[in-house]
């Protein structure tokens, strides 16, 4: 249900205050603030509308309070670490693409054990007689800054009590042939089985000399399964002359839509935006 603000302007102009407008129109400062953004309300004086303003501002906090808040809230998180929000979004829709293509290759290879909780932190596959932790990490692990520094302390938390940590990048094992991947997975086991002491990692070889070739129109270096850059590309692009409307509406009344978009080498939708 709409406000009347024409009723809340008139009591307002009567010798009241915005402050009275809020406790006797049942309004939030919020409110008023955005009635005077979108013109429905004005105050007196500019001075009242930036005493509204700043009235709506988040008050700053201390670095004191700040840290006791930090302080609460990691004692709680210990105390509760089913309540961890990175544990309930992470597995809201259940394991992960990475994750389940990982525990098909592990099982009956090794014991293990999936989303082993230690303190504020979880294993995505914990070998615990060995203490052993593999993780799997999504693009998010490099490009959230949250969770790097969650990563950094849960690597110094997992080091600090003993555990071996194996990290193994998805984006970087997607990249890998696969004879490279078969090598890596085994190696990988090996390690696990106490069968070698090197702790596999993921090489790559370099892809300036064999995965990169020279764009055919400029020379430029692009990924060796294209032929032109993206600028030679668009240089290339058949650019269509269009009709007048008059003779498109005529053309599409006579076939269609799909028909005349075959015609100039465009799709339906195309021609439909340019009818527009």
């Amino acid at each position: 249900m709409e406000r009347n603000w024409v009723e809340i302007q008139k009591y307002y102009d009567d010798n009241h205050t915005w402050r009275d407008v809020i406790k006797n129109c049942s309004i939030s400062n919020k409110t008023l603030s955005k009635a005077i953004k979108k013109g429905l309300f004005k105050t007196k004086s500019k001075s009242e509308s930036c005493s509204l303003s700043h009235k709506n501002k988040p008050r700053k906090l201390s670095d004191e309070t700040k840290n006791k808040i930090s302080i609460s809230i990691t004692k709680h998180l210990k105390e509760h670490p089913e309540k961890v929000p990175y544990l309930l979004n992470h597995y809201s829709k259940g394991p992960s693409y990475p994750e389940r293509y990982f525990d098909d290759i592990f099982k009956g290879k090794f014991e293990y054990e999936r989303y082993l909780q230690l303190s504020l932190y979880h294993l995505d596959f914990a070998i615990t007689n060995k203490k052993i932790a593999i993780e799997i990490d999504g693009n998010q692990h490099c490009s959230d800054n949250k969770i790097v520094e969650s990563d950094i302390r849960k690597n110094a938390y997992l080091i600090e009590n003993g555990w071996n940590i194996i990290r193994i990048k998805w984006s970087d094992y997607q990249k890998l042939k696969r004879e490279e991947k078969e090598n890596y997975i085994s190696d990988l086991l090996n390690y696990i089985n106490n069968l070698s002491s090197n702790k596999p990692e993921i090489e790559y070889k370099d892809n300036s000399k064999g995965d990169y070739i020279s764009c055919v129109d400029c020379g430029g270096k692009i990924w060796r399964t294209s032929i032109r850059c993206i600028k030679c590309e668009h240089l290339l692009q058949r650019k269509v002359e269009r009709p007048s409307k008059d003779e498109l509406l005529l053309m599409v009344k006579e076939t269609s839509l799909e028909a005349v978009g075959r015609k100039y080498g465009v799709t339906g939708n195309s021609i439909k935006k340019w009818l527009k």
